[in-house]
C-alpha cells in the first residue's frame, strides 16, 4: 500500500510552544528562506515550519490584519462593482478535482457580491501562452473595481505582465491582488528538477508524458530573468497573500514526493519555499496544514472572511 502519509500526527500544541521562543527571536519580522533554512538545519522542517506561520501571524502590520480577517463574519456581501478575475493553476483541465481551476474561489466571490471570472488560459501553457489572454480579460472588464487572484503559476504570469504589459490594462482600477499559493518569483521545485543534467533529462522525459513544452516547465524557475527584473507594485494596488504552512504530516499524498525534494531548503508547500511564495511589502494569511493545492475544511470561511475584509480594507494613498 505504501506510505499514506510522510509522518503520523504530532501534538501541534506543543510543538507550537517549542517554537515560539524562535519565532519571536525574528522580533516582528517575516524570516528569508535563508533564516528558515537554517532554521531547518539546526531543528527540523516541522519545527521550522511553526515558527514561520507563528512569526507571520504577529509580524508588524501583519498582526493587525490577521486578527481583523479573523473576526469578519461569514456570509458578508457587497453592493460596489467588482470584477475578481482568477488566474488558474497548472493542469487546471486535467485536474479540476485539484481545485487549480478556482472554481471554489468562483462561487465564494459570487455569493459575496462579487462577478468572478476564471480567465481560460492554457492548463499546460507557459508566460507567453497565457499573457495576451490575461490581458485580453483585463480588457474585456468594461467598468468597477477589479480584484486579481492568482493559483500557483498564476501570480508568476500577473508579475510578468506587470513589468511587460502594464500599458496595455486598465492598471488604476486593479485594487486588490490575491496571491494565493502563487509563485510570483517562480518555484524551488522547477530549481531542483533543473539541478543537473541527469535531472534535467528526467524532467524532459516527464514533460513529454505530460505533454507540456520543457520550454514552458523552465519559464517558472526563480532563475527566469522576466521573473526575477525589479517591479515597482503599482501604490494604488493592495497585496494579500495567503500562504499553505505544512507540517510534515499534513502533505496530500500526490504531493508529498515534491514536499521531500525541497524539505532540506526549508519550509515549503511542496512546489515553492514558503517565505518565497510571498510578495512583499503586502499582507500576509498563513493557513496551518494547507500544502500547494490549498485544500482544507477552513478555506472557504477563510475566503469568505478575507473577501469581507477587503470589502472595509482602506486604500493605499
Amino acid at each position: 500500500m505504501g506510505q499514506i502519509y510522510i509522518s503520523p500526527p504530532i501534538d501541534e500544541v506543543a510543538l507550537a510552544q517549542k517554537a515560539q521562543p524562535v519565532a519571536d527571536s525574528f522580533e516582528g519580522r517575516i524570516p528569508t528562506v535563508r533564516e528558515l533554512a537554517d532554521l531547518t538545519e539546526a531543528h527540523d522542517i516541522d519545527l521550522a515550519t511553526m515558527a514561520f506561520f507563528l512569526a507571520v501571524r504577529a509580524a508588524d502590520g501583519n498582526r493587525e490584519f490577521v486578527e481583523a480577517v479573523d473576526q469578519q463574519s461569514v456570509g458578508q456581501t457587497t453592493d460596489r462593482r467588482i470584477t475578481m478575475l482568477i488566474l488558474p493553476a497548472l493542469f487546471y483541465e486535467q485536474h479540476p478535482e485539484v481545485g487549480g481551476d478556482g472554481a471554489q474561489i468562483a462561487s465564494i466571490a459570487r455569493a459575496c457580491g462579487i462577478d468572478a471570472r476564471v480567465v481560460p488560459t492554457v492548463s499546460r501553457g507557459g508566460i507567453d501562452d497565457d499573457l495576451p489572454i490575461i490581458v485580453q480579460a483585463l480588457q474585456d472588464v468594461v467598468d468597477g473595481e477589479i480584484w486579481m487572484m492568482t493559483l500557483s503559476k498564476g501570480a508568476a504570469e500577473w508579475c510578468c505582465l506587470l513589468r511587460e504589459h502594464v500599458d496595455e490594462i486598465p492598471i488604476e482600477r486593479i485594487t486588490t491582488w490575491f496571491n494565493a499559493g502563487g509563485l510570483p518569483r517562480g518555484a524551488h521545485l522547477n530549481d531542483v528538477m533543473l539541478g543537473s543534467r541527469i535531472r534535467r533529462a528526467k524532467t524532459r522525459a516527464l514533460c513529454k508524458v505530460i505533454r507540456m513544452s520543457y520550454k514552458s516547465f523552465c519559464e517558472f524557475g526563480t532563475d527566469n530573468p522576466r521573473l526575477r527584473g525589479p517591479l515597482q507594485m503599482p501604490e494604488h494596488l493592495r497585496v494579500i497573500n495567503v500562504i499553505g504552512a505544512p507540517l510534515s504530516s499534513h502533505v496530500e499524498k500526490s504531493m508529498q514526493t515534491r514536499f521531500r525534494m525541497l524539505k532540506n531548503l526549508g519550509p515549503n508547500d511542496g512546489m515553492v519555499l514558503l517565505a518565497g511564495a510571498l510578495w512583499l511589502p503586502g499582507y500576509v494569511y498563513p493557513v496551518l496544514g494547507a500544502d500547494h493545492f490549498f485544500r482544507g475544511s477552513q478555506i472557504s470561511s477563510i475566503l469568505y472572511r478575507l473577501f469581507a475584509y477587503a470589502f472595509e480594507m482602506p486604500g493605499k494613498g
